[in-house]
């Protein structure tokens, strides 16, 4: 037998020497059970304890955010400034060569030092470079438009900047995401979402601007987000927490550890003081980034189980001292 399981055995039969106490409800009212402990017993069974913290609260939805890879950022980049250096080029080649044709052409009518034949080799240049330059123009309003049909408005901005303006991409300071919603969200506003990652933290992630395209499989509206966490990788599916408004509902948030299952749903230990602990029900209707927010049946200060829960139910479930089990009789 394992030394960790000889320990919860332990500490689980402290428990069961302990009275249980269920309160008596009003009629019509909810039943409250409460497990009363000692404080030896509270210290011996590892229970740990935290407080609630007020909060506000705006509607949230949980969206699918992909770690993307930034070469095709720096491909594209360096594309654009090719593109940018040729248009460069041709706009000051024509300009050279409509100036010089221009000032030929006032000689020659003038009666000055240019023949004639000089001067339509000089138009024709001139003519010629133009011609390169709309070219040009063409070659790089193409690339930025199929900029903006993969990257958006955004992005394309960013990227026609220079391959220096891709920096911390490059190099990993920073982590481009696309995060897709589901569908029928509203936009999300400008500031910051939360990312869980794999190791079940969170992180902070800033919008940059929407995408054009779309998830194939969610088919909800993609925006692109930038993080500076360090450790994700390119490829990566990770869960994002994306608000929906301004915060108006006022509560406390339930953390992830505090949550018990039982029954098909979740309940919460809250330390009512003097040793009791109190299981309540907890709503599962606003998911947030690190647990679940709650308007009513919690308030800020309360604290609850974070750690010793699964043990205050086994307690709860366990007859009471002397009670035959169901089945035990030897008639």
């Amino acid at each position: 037998m394992s030394t960790n399981f000889k320990w919860r055995d332990a500490r689980i039969a402290v428990l069961y020497l302990l009275p249980l106490v269920i309160a008596a409800p009003a009629p019509g009212a909810t039943v409250v059970i409460t497990v009363t402990l000692s404080p030896a017993s509270v210290t011996a069974s590892g229970i740990k304890v935290a407080p609630l913290i007020a909060s506000c609260h705006a509607p949230q939805v949980q969206g699918i955010a992909t770690v993307l890879d930034p070469q095709p950022l720096l491909t594209l980049s360096a594309q654009l400034q090719g593109e940018r250096a040729a248009l460069d080029a041709a706009v000051t080649q024509s300009h050279a060569d409509a100036t010089e044709a221009r000032r030929l052409r006032e000689l020659y009518r003038h009666g000055g030092n240019a023949a004639l034949h000089a001067v339509q080799v000089a138009e024709a240049a001139a003519s010629a470079a133009h011609a390169k330059q709309v070219a040009a123009a063409a070659n790089y309003a193409a690339a930025r438009s199929g900029a903006r049909t993969q990257w958006g408005t955004t992005l394309t901005a960013l990227v026609a900047r220079g391959v220096q303006a891709l920096d911390d991409y490059a190099d990993g300071g920073a982590t481009l995401l696309a995060v897709v919603l589901p569908v029928g969200s509203k936009s999300p506003a400008a500031g910051t979402i939360r990312i869980q990652t794999k190791d079940g933290e969170t992180v902070p992630a800033s919008l940059l601007g929407p995408s054009p395209r779309t998830d194939a499989v969610v088919q909800g509206s993609t925006y692109f987000y930038r993080t500076e966490a360090a450790g994700l990788r390119i490829g990566q599916r990770l869960t994002a927490t994306v608000p929906q408004g301004t915060p108006t509902r006022r509560g406390v948030i339930v953390p992830d550890a505090a949550v018990i299952w039982y029954a098909g749903q979740p309940w919460v230990y809250v330390d009512t003081g003097a040793g009791h602990f109190q299981r309540r029900p907890l709503a599962q209707t606003a998911r947030t980034a690190t647990g679940w927010f709650q308007s009513s049946g919690f308030h800020a200060g309360e604290r609850v189980v974070v750690r010793g829960g699964e043990l205050l139910l086994s307690q709860e479930l366990l007859p009471p001292p002397g009670t035959q089990p169901a089945g035990d009789d030897d008639d």
